[in-house]
C-alpha cells in the first residue's frame, strides 16, 4: 500500500463516519453512491480525452483509485476551508452593531444599530441599555414600519418580489440558530416615553409611485411591479423540514457566517442591493425613513434620545442631522454582537 492509498483511506474512514454521523446510513450510502457516478462520469472523459489522443487509457480501478485520492484531498481542502471561514467570521471578527453617542451639544443621541433577526443576549442587552438610559432621563425613539391598507401590502410586496409577512423574520431566524426581535421587549421600560419615528406602509408606497420615472414604460412597470411574488416562508419551511438537527446545526454555523460577512461588507450589500433587489424601493425604504428620523431628532422637544434603527440607516441620518447644524459630533462608540 503506497502513501497515496493511505491517505485515501483514512481521509475517506473519517469521512463517512462523520456523515455517519450527520446523516445517517442514507448519508453514507447517498455519499458513496455520488462518488461512485462522479467516478464513472470522469472516467468517461479520461477515456474519451485518451483515444483522441491516441494514447492508452487507464483500467477503471486504476483510474478510480488515482480519482478517490484526488477527491478526498479536495473534500478536505472545501471542509477547512469552510470551517476557518465560518469560525474566522462567527468567532473571532463577528459583525458589530455599534451603539454610536451623538451630541451637538444641546441634544444627546445613543443610536443603536439593529438587526431584526440576531442572539437572545444581543436583545437582552439593549433592553438593558434602554433601561438604563430611561433611568437616566432619555427617551426612547424606535423603528418600525406601521402597517397600511390590505391593498398598499400586496403592491409592497410586488415591489419587494416577496411574500413579506409578520412571520418572515421569525423564519428566517430558525435558520440562522437565532432569534426574531421582538419590538415589545423595549417598549414601556421605566416609563412610556417610547415613540415610532418611521414611515407607515402608504406611505412608502406614494413615494414609491411618485418616484422618478416609476411610470415611463411598460419595460419599468415590469422592473417595479413584479407579479411573481416569491413565497420566501414556505421555501425556509420545506427547507428546515428537510434537514435533521445535526444537519440544521451546520447549516446555521455557515449561514451566520455569510450574515457576518454582509453585515460587515458595504461592498456586498450594495451589490446584493443592486442586483438582487429592487433598488428603487430600497432607496425610498432607506433615504425617506432617514429623513423621518433625523426631522424626529431635530424638531423633538426632549433633550436625550434613544434611538433603535437598522446600521445602514445612521450614516445618513448623521449627514442630515450636520447639515442642520455642523456641531454635531460621534463622542462614543461601543459594539454589540448580534450574530455571534
Amino acid at each position: 500500500m503506497n502513501k497515496k492509498q493511505i491517505i485515501t483511506y483514512i481521509l475517506f474512514t473519517i469521512f463517512l463516519i462523520a456523515i455517519f454521523y450527520i446523516g445517517g446510513i442514507i448519508g453514507v450510502l447517498e455519499f458513496i453512491l455520488s462518488l461512485s457516478i462522479y467516478g464513472l462520469i470522469f472516467y468517461f472523459f479520461h477515456f474519451v480525452w485518451k483515444r483522441i489522443r491516441r494514447k492508452k487509457e487507464l483500467d477503471f480501478w486504476d483510474f478510480f483509485e488515482i480519482f478517490l485520492y484526488k477527491a478526498s484531498i479536495i473534500i478536505l481542502s472545501i471542509v477547512c476551508i469552510l470551517w476557518t471561514f465560518s469560525y474566522y467570521q462567527n468567532d473571532i471578527r463577528p459583525a458589530p452593531m455599534p451603539e454610536i453617542t451623538i451630541t451637538n451639544w444641546d441634544k444627546v443621541v445613543v443610536f443603536q444599530a439593529m438587526s431584526h433577526i440576531g442572539t437572545q443576549d444581543f436583545y437582552n442587552s439593549v433592553q438593558e441599555n434602554i433601561t438604563r438610559k430611561k433611568e437616566e432621563w432619555f427617551v426612547y425613539f424606535f423603528e418600525w414600519v406601521k402597517p397600511g391598507s390590505d391593498e398598499n401590502h400586496e403592491k409592497f410586496n410586488q415591489a419587494l418580489w416577496i411574500e413579506f409577512d409578520k412571520n418572515l423574520y421569525e423564519n428566517l431566524s430558525k435558520l440562522y440558530g437565532v432569534v426574531n426581535q421582538e419590538n415589545e421587549a423595549f417598549l414601556w421600560l421605566v416609563n412610556d416615553l417610547d415613540f415610532n419615528v418611521d414611515l407607515n406602509l402608504d406611505q412608502i408606497i406614494e413615494f414609491y409611485e411618485q418616484s422618478t420615472d416609476a411610470i415611463e414604460s411598460e419595460s419599468n412597470k415590469n422592473i417595479l411591479w413584479n407579479s411573481s411574488i416569491i413565497d420566501v416562508n414556505a421555501e425556509i419551511i420545506k427547507v428546515l423540514s428537510s434537514l435533521n438537527e445535526k444537519q440544521l446545526n451546520i447549516l446555521r454555523y455557515l449561514n451566520k457566517s455569510i450574515l457576518n460577512l454582509i453585515i460587515k461588507s458595504e461592498w456586498i450589500q450594495n451589490v446584493l442591493t443592486k442586483n438582487f433587489s429592487n433598488e428603487k424601493l430600497f432607496d425610498i425604504i432607506l433615504d425617506k425613513r432617514n429623513e423621518v428620523l433625523a426631522d424626529e431628532i431635530i424638531t423633538s422637544e426632549y433633550k436625550k434620545i434613544y434611538t433603535t434603527y437598522g446600521l445602514l440607516h445612521f450614516e445618513w441620518t448623521f449627514e442630515l442631522l450636520q447639515k442642520e447644524d455642523q456641531n454635531w459630533k460621534i463622542i462614543w462608540r461601543e459594539n454589540l454582537f448580534p450574530i455571534q
